[in-house]
């Protein structure tokens, strides 16, 4: 999963540093992509901010005039929600971490 988060990562911080220079419709097709990696992992709100980058790339690809208000709104929400994926994945491992130290201390003859 974590390799999903940073592929999407890196996908976004590309799409910034070139100033939402898209590059015509494959960047589209690269979101898109990555909308299928998401689903693999069981990241469906994921794939639904991908596809939905995914459709704003491709119909800026064909305007004259770019609007970049609804690109940057959807890209934010993406960023946002990879920052809230990452807490949550730490947030497990802790708790793991500390259900494996409690069994081995119960196991050992200690209580916590």
């Amino acid at each position: 999963m974590n390799h999903c988060l940073d592929a999407m990562e890196a996908r976004l911080t590309d799409l910034l540093q070139t100033g939402l220079d898209t590059g015509g419709t494959d960047a589209g097709r690269a979101f898109a992509r990555l909308a299928e990696e998401c689903e693999t992992y069981g990241l469906h709100t994921g794939s639904a901010l991908m596809n939905r980058l995914a459709g704003l790339l491709d119909a800026r690809a064909h305007a004259l005039e770019k609007e970049d208000g609804p690109l940057l709104d959807a890209l934010f929400t993406a960023e946002r929600y990879i920052a809230l994926c990452r807490e949550r994945l730490q947030e497990t491992e802790i708790q793991r971490a500390w259900q494996r130290d409690c069994s081995q201390q119960t196991e050992g003859g200690t209580h916590l």
